[in-house]
């Protein structure tokens, strides 16, 4: 005799258990997916948050304005009471002071020769000259300065400056028709002004070219064979032109 009614409650037994079989090797799936991909992010996010080296950029590239210049130039120099021009050499030794303000000291030598001459006749070309005497002088300042920069980073620099120091003239005299000769050394305060231009030729270096005057009256006390005092002056008034290489370090 069959029972199905029997039969019928095994079989629903047996599918309920294989769904429930079913549910949990899903659930476990499922659970198993989610711990993935949280260990995932969880390690991404651990990643991410290790810093990267950043170059320093500006700190390595930013550097500090050189402190010192070094200043050499040469031209000429034409005192206002004398018709003529004379070589002029010299050096300016700076440090910056604040921005586009340099100070410092300030040396140079300007040359000066006169000759007393004398045609001499009856040779032919050029005419040449006799020396009967001669005088050299030689003209060193020595002064503090100050200078402004108009600016310090163009391909153009315009700058002009004031010193004020001691200035000494050192005259030799030479009579080659009596055999004499004689030296004098004048001194005094004195004083100079230059304005130029700078062209630049690299972040530590600029050629400059500047019109200059200086002045002052140097002077020496003289007491002649008869015992009579007096002061001799020798006027350095004058103006001149020269060019020279500037060295920021």
């Amino acid at each position: 005799m069959i029972r199905p009614v029997r039969g019928y409650f095994a079989l629903s037994h047996g599918v309920r258990c294989l769904r429930v079989l079913s549910v949990s090797i899903a659930v476990s799936l499922v659970v198993a997916t989610s711990a993935s991909a949280q260990r995932a992010d969880s390690t991404a996010t651990r990643g991410s948050s290790v810093p990267r080296y950043v170059p320093q950029a500006t700190a390595a590239t930013t550097l500090k304005p050189s402190a010192y210049r070094l200043h050499l130039h040469g031209g000429v120099f034409a005192p206002v009471d004398v018709n003529a021009t004379s070589p002029t050499l010299g050096l300016r030794l700076g440090r910056r002071l604040v921005s586009h303000v340099q100070g410092g000291f300030l040396v140079g030598w300007t040359f000066e020769r006169k000759n007393l001459e004398q045609p001499v006749n009856g040779l032919p070309g050029l005419q040449p000259q006799r020396i009967l005497a001669r005088a050299d002088g030689q003209l060193v300042p020595a002064m503090a300065y100050i200078q402004v920069d108009l600016n310090e980073t163009r391909f153009l620099m315009p700058y002009f400056g004031i010193a004020s120091g001691y200035e000494w003239f050192n005259l030799k005299l030479n009579d080659y028709r009596t055999g004499e000769s004689a030296t004098a050394t004048y001194a005094n305060v004195a004083w100079e002004t230059w304005g130029g231009i700078g062209l630049r030729l690299g972040r530590d270096m600029t050629f400059d070219s500047e019109l200059f005057y200086n002045g002052g009256s140097l002077e020496r006390d003289v007491t002649d064979s008869s015992g009579q005092s007096y002061t001799e002056a020798v006027h350095a008034n004058g103006i001149g032109a020269r060019v020279g290489v500037n060295f920021l370090f």
